[in-house]
């Protein structure tokens, strides 16, 4: 079976079962037969693949059912099969699910054995440029800021050639890629005639790196850390799978750096980090950013022991999320969107970022959750 069949056959696969008749069929087909000139998976999510070449096997060619189970998924499942697609559309490996094995490729190769951090970032754009698709949709708008959707739709299908029905799968995850890459709102390629070659675009967009205003840490060489905590997984019902990852990624992740911290976190992707090893990165933290979203066990029980530590601490919630009586009453509590649209993040990062700064400028003449309560027991 080819590749497109195979994907026809998971796109049909995953349609209703239930009430399905005969009607439904030829309107799942249409579905199935759209072009998507572009990767299912982000590329962060892709470079799962080349990550578990490197990791599990020195960077050789594994067959397919061994990187699966490296990787914890079923050899069969259309997860993996759309992983490894990606990992091919993005030039990090050569082969896919249905292939004898699986290898890096020089680009693969250079993402996860890297000289230096200018030599991952280079990797990291190439990828991200080997789409054709996401290539051109740079050069047409000079960067990753692109028009409203109700201006965007006619463009996307008359220009790209993109149904209207896969119209927001591809902006989520060409904005998704853009936040991995750092592909900003004023990247120039100068493929229509300016003679400018990507090379010479990644290098001048490097030196054009926005000089932000100067972060509230005196030493940025040796940053302070800031350890985030927050749900591994989504409990409740109106949080989508990936939910906390996108929070981490998209919000967390540019408010704690912008304020002059270098961010942990326990979530680690390919990593077993043991307990107690959390439990040191929790306590020995400058500052720590508890994401109080679901009211999450785990995240409550690692706030109570840094609370006992008398350390200082940032507390975030979703809005929607309930109130937790002690703490809200006694500390400040800055909200965000849970929506996670563009728009929402640009406000939402600055806020969290003074919230941040805030914590830290008053660490030592802030009324503490501790400090309160010994106040109060006099």
């Amino acid at each position: 079976m080819s590749e497109a069949s195979e994907q026809e056959k998971i796109d049909q696969d995953s349609g209703p079962s239930e009430g399905g008749s005969s009607e439904t069929k030829p309107k799942r087909t249409r579905s199935a037969a759209i072009n998507r000139p572009y990767p299912r998976r982000t590329l962060e999510e892709a470079l799962r693949i080349p990550q578990a070449l490197k990791e599990y096997n020195g960077g050789n060619p594994w067959p397919p059912e061994q990187v699966a189970k490296a990787l914890g998924v079923g050899k069969g499942s259309s997860n993996f099969f759309y992983l490894t697609a990606a990992s091919r559309d993005f030039g990090l490996t050569s082969g896919t699910r249905d292939s004898p094995q699986i290898s890096l490729s020089p680009l693969g190769r250079q993402a996860v054995y890297p000289s230096s951090h200018e030599d991952e970032r280079e990797s990291l754009y190439k990828a991200f440029f080997s789409v054709e698709i996401f290539h051109r949709i740079v050069d047409h708008f000079n960067g990753s800021k692109l028009p409203e959707e109700r201006f965007l739709t006619n463009t996307l299908q008359t220009s790209f050639g993109l149904h209207p029905e896969i119209h927001g799968e591809f902006l989520d995850l060409f904005e998704k890629n853009c936040r991995f890459v750092g592909v900003g709102s004023d990247f120039e390629i100068g493929t229509r005639g300016s003679g400018q070659t990507l090379q010479a675009a990644l290098e001048e967009s490097a030196s054009r790196t926005p000089n932000s205003a100067k972060p509230p840490v005196a030493d940025t060489e040796n940053p302070p850390t800031c350890f985030v905590i927050m749900p591994f997984s989504e409990r409740d019902d109106s949080h989508a799978v990936g939910f906390f990852d996108e929070v981490f990624e998209a919000l967390f992740k540019p408010a704690v750096t912008n304020a002059g911290f270098e961010i942990t976190t326990a979530r680690r992707q390919g990593s077993d980090i043991i307990h107690s090893t959390i439990v040191t990165e929790l306590l020995d933290a400058d500052l720590v950013l508890a994401d109080l979203t679901e009211h999450n066990p785990n995240v409550l029980f690692e706030l109570g022991m840094r609370m006992a530590e008398d350390k200082p601490v940032v507390l975030v919630r979703a809005k929607g999320t309930g109130p937790i009586f002690d703490v809200d009453n006694m500390l400040r509590v800055e909200e965000y969107d849970p929506n996670l649209w563009t728009s929402t993040v640009a406000k939402d990062i600055p806020k969290i970022e003074a919230h941040v700064m805030a914590a830290w400028e008053n660490r030592d003449t802030a009324q503490t959750f501790l400090k309160i309560l010994r106040q109060a027991s006099k």
